[in-house]
């Protein structure tokens, strides 16, 4: 009877034990599924293209991803469309664009149809760009194997006239003896260009303009006076020419007459400084003596806690000093002094060299 009721039993738990095997088996089933592949979809679920493996989702193509449109007059209207291309079966959303300004999207398709082509065009005006210009267009797919495309656009922006190297000139010069700089004024319009009038300040300066080709390049000269008002200055030189696009040009004329004795710079300003950080600040100071080398100096300030600390050159006709903070002695508010050199130059026995700043609190 015993053995009856044990074999009984011992059925009855077979029995519980595959069916509990069976049940685990079925839901780990779908688990077992999905990780099977790792580019595996669940039911229902829209399908995207990944490197390397099929897709029922959209696939991009760029066939151009740079654009070099070479080099413009400032002014023009470049224009160009990039190709978007949809390889997989599944249809293309341009969900945005983002791009370096100017540049501007004209046109644009929204969604691109399997195995077709759409084309953003782009627009850039060039009427406020000069030199060289790179521009970023990223695009924003639906494409989770290239979600964002980069496309670049460059090229080379040259003004109708150019100032060549820049549209300013910098000259400094010992008084009695002066300086001159120049630049070029090339002409990159088709039309033949002509100056027709040089206009500026003449107290300073004079200016001096020879045509290196004809309707194409000139140069100007700067030719600073060398008995005119001493320091420095910067005046504007106005050129008028012929050209319809630029018929007035700007040139900032910098310029700096100095004595034989001078300073440099010729003044110390320490900016804007927190009580904490200005034992930390310090500048240099040259002081020249042109064509001599038995210069002296002797050097004090009427400003609280400003050290001074200087040394004559090798050749002996200069000093570099280093003009420093002292933070124990520096109280917030303003610095307002001077720096007196005392020199053993008879027409030049004292240069004063300005001081600023400002302390504030920590």
């Amino acid at each position: 009877m015993k053995n009856r009721r044990r074999r009984k039993f011992a059925r009855r738990m077979l029995v519980i034990f595959r069916a509990t095997r069976k049940i685990v088996f079925l839901v780990l089933l779908p688990l077992i599924a999905s990780c099977g592949s790792p580019h595996s979809v669940a039911p229902g679920a829209q399908g995207f293209a990944s490197p390397g493996g099929a897709s029922n989702g959209p696939n991009a193509v760029f066939p151009e991803e740079r654009f070099v449109f070479g080099e413009v007059l400032s002014g023009a209207v470049v224009e160009h469309d990039f190709v978007l291309k949809n390889r997989g079966p599944a249809p293309m959303l341009i969900q945005k664009v983002s791009m370096t300004t100017p540049l501007l999207v004209t046109q644009m398709p929204q969604q691109v149809a399997p195995g077709a082509e759409g084309r953003i065009h782009f627009k850039l005006d060039t009427a406020d760009l000069e030199g060289k210009f790179e521009g970023a267009i990223l695009v924003f797919l639906n494409d989770p194997a290239l979600p964002q495309a980069t496309l670049n656009f460059s090229g080379r922006v040259v003004p109708a006239i150019q100032l060549s190297p820049m549209p300013a000139l910098f000259v400094a010069g010992q008084r009695g003896r002066g300086n001159r700089a120049a630049l070029e004024i090339v002409n990159h319009e088709p039309e033949p260009l002509h100056i027709e009038k040089v206009e500026h300040p003449t107290e300073r300066f004079t200016t001096q303009l020879e045509t290196l080709k004809r309707g194409q390049r000139y140069r100007l000269t700067l030719i600073l006076n060398p008995d005119g008002p001493s320091g420095k200055t910067t005046e504007t030189i106005q050129i008028r020419t012929s050209s319809k696009r630029m018929p007035l040009l700007k040139v900032d004329a910098n310029t700096y007459l100095y004595e034989r004795v001078h300073a440099f710079p010729d003044a110390v300003d320490f900016g804007r400084l927190r009580a904490g950080d200005a034992g930390e600040a310090a500048q240099n100071l040259m002081i020249h003596q042109e064509g001599r080398s038995d210069f002296k100096v002797q050097m004090s300030t009427d400003v609280p806690g400003l050290s001074l600390k200087w040394e004559r050159g090798p050749r002996g006709d200069r000093y570099q000093a280093e003009i420093s903070l002292i933070s124990e002695k520096i109280r917030v508010g303003s610095i307002k002094g001077s720096i007196f050199i005392d020199t053993n130059d008879r027409e030049f026995p004292r240069v004063v060299v300005p001081v600023y700043g400002q302390i504030v609190e920590r």
